[in-house]
């Protein structure tokens, strides 16, 4: 049976070697697998200094284990940073959302089923060979972009994209706190900036004043887990009537979360109309490259960015101005 360690404090977690436990909503599965071995368990229960939540003008500091039911919930959060309490709303199920952590979930490992099959060596535990590839990738990418064709899984990950957030991360035998873009972290070949430290913390920039943000998912309700393709839209709409700030983003979709520039470029300028929205929205298809299994999740990818335009033009706008400043509920 493996080790447990109960740390207290960063600078503990940091002096063990061992796999790291926060909600613990993957890790009794994960365990199973060969290259997890009998590593010893680090859980992060008792450690200080990882669950607060500040609001100021200055930004958004979330750390790294306040749970996804939290953020849906937050004041906060749903009125300065919609679009992130939207995604973390909508993801797995309530028990999920009330246990998983922020940094767990942008850390989770792949649902692919070769990947997590006991006796399978693919590329992502250290074989030569994409089992999926010439197998069963129905829910795999259709941006066909690395030797791994499984989808990143993390919904967070693709509303913090959208918000360009950063990781406040430490590392063994380094005093200071690094920060390093959450699109580095989402990388398919892992975090490996951080690779042995610990996620402290996730940053967002100061909110958005007059904001309207959208979060949609196609999902296999079979299952009622991961999406298919899942969007988040944030709009700004000028007082001409035109937009002047967009991100568009998408997930479940390639090996990492995408913004989709492309989309963004061509809403820049734009009335936010029915027929602006369905020209742009069949932008998001571009530069696609499905597997034979994967070319549905394309016509998901396209009505899912109409319906999130459509939706954010609805939203309320964010306010004018931080009028409080809000902490840990």
């Amino acid at each position: 049976m493996a080790a447990l360690h109960l740390p207290k404090t960063i600078d503990e977690v940091l002096s063990l070697s061992g796999v790291l436990r926060a909600g613990g909503t993957d890790l009794q599965e994960l365990r199973h697998m060969p290259i997890f071995g009998d590593r010893p368990v680090i859980d992060l229960r008792d450690v200080a200094g990882l669950s607060g939540l500040e609001i100021t003008h200055e930004g958004a500091r979330i750390g790294a284990a306040v749970i996804l039911q939290h953020l849906a919930d937050h004041p906060g959060i749903r009125t300065y940073y919609p679009g992130l309490a939207q995604a973390c709303g909508a993801l797995a199920n309530p028990q999920i959302r009330n246990v998983a952590t922020l940094a767990g979930s942008l850390l989770q490992a792949p649902r692919c089923w070769y990947y997590r099959h006991p006796e399978i060596t693919c590329l992502r535990k250290g074989g030569d060979t994409c089992h999926a590839r010439g197998g069963d990738h129905l829910f795999h990418v259709c941006f066909d972009t690395e030797p791994c064709a499984a989808p990143h899984p993390s919904t967070p990950g693709l509303a913090l994209l959208a918000y360009e957030a950063g990781v406040e991360f430490m590392v063994p035998g380094e005093v200071a706190i690094q920060t390093i873009g959450i699109a580095d972290l989402l990388q398919p070949e892992g975090p490996t900036a951080i690779e042995g430290g610990l996620i402290t913390a996730i940053r967002l920039g100061p909110p958005l004043a007059d904001e309207r943000s959208a979060y949609m998912r196609a999902s296999n309700r079979a299952y009622a887990e991961w999406a298919l393709v899942e969007v988040l839209v944030r709009l700004r709409i000028a007082a001409t009537g035109t937009i002047e700030f967009a991100r568009v983003c998408a997930g479940a979709v390639a090996s990492t979360p995408l913004r989709l520039t492309k989309v963004e470029a061509a809403l820049l300028g734009q009335t936010p109309d029915p027929a602006t929205f369905e020209r742009v929205a069949q932008l998001a298809r571009e530069g696609a490259n499905p597997l034979p299994m994967t070319s549905y999740k394309l016509d998901l990818l396209a009505a899912g960015v109409l319906e999130a335009l459509e939706l954010a033009t609805l939203a309320p706008p964010t306010p004018q101005s931080l009028v409080l400043v809000l902490g840990a509920p």
